[in-house]
């Protein structure tokens, strides 16, 4: 199993009172599994995803992956370790692209590979981008990409140093229906040639339901 998290709760204060946003949640998730999380706003969606990233703690629980040969558990490890953990095993792709505005395509790419220390990232970068469809483009700031070629440059980045899994909130939430559907398509069809596994925040039903899993947040009996 590539992860467990196993009866994890978070609570924020809130007013001087304690406001509960995830309690009691367990799942799994095995190597190239797509597993989608789903439920309303403010159900805790973006919570469950920072905390399985090590962003952020639970409170109660344990979120424990099995990578690179050992059993990591978030809780157990230093700031200064989860974040090498998070930067070297796991990929991001965000609703807002977060791309440097200073940089090319390329060498946002690339840069993740260089934190790294992986060999050749700008080779590793431009595959990447070619990959995609945007082997022309990687001289290209990204105030001069389209919505789309700026989320594709995001997806790249997130594979750039070949992460156990993606994870992935709102991916498409910025961008129009076919637009979005295209990148996605793309994404998943990355992730499926190289098994690597996904978990999607979104509150898309039609995402959601290209999901090998579901796990729906808030929701009442």
């Amino acid at each position: 199993m590539l992860l467990e998290v196993q009866a994890v709760a978070r609570a924020f204060a809130q007013g001087g009172r304690r406001i509960p946003v995830l309690e009691q949640v367990s799942l799994e998730l095995a190597a190239g599994q797509r597993l989608t999380i789903t439920g309303r706003s403010g159900s805790g969606k973006s919570t469950l995803l920072n905390l399985m990233a090590g962003l952020d703690l639970p409170d109660a629980g344990r979120i424990i992956w099995q990578v690179a040969g050992r059993s990591w558990n978030l809780a157990e490890l230093d700031e200064t370790t989860r974040t090498a953990f998070r930067r070297r095993h796991l990929g991001f792709v965000f609703q807002f692209f977060n791309l440097v505005p200073t940089l090319t395509a390329l060498e946002n790419v690339a840069l993740l590979a260089e934190l790294n220390g992986l060999d050749d990232p700008f080779g590793r970068a431009r595959w990447r981008l070619q990959r995609l469809g945007l082997g022309d483009r990687e001289d290209a700031f990204p105030d001069t990409l389209s919505g789309g070629e700026q989320q594709r440059v995001a997806i790249a980045r997130a594979l750039v140093h070949e992460p156990a899994v993606i994870l992935a909130d709102e991916p498409t939430g910025n961008l129009d229906r076919e637009t979005g559907d295209a990148v996605f398509a793309q994404l998943l069809e990355v992730l499926a040639e190289e098994d690597r596994a996904l978990v999607l925040v979104t509150h898309d039903p039609e995402l959601a339901a290209g999901g090998d899993a579901e796990l729906a947040l808030g929701r009442t009996p």
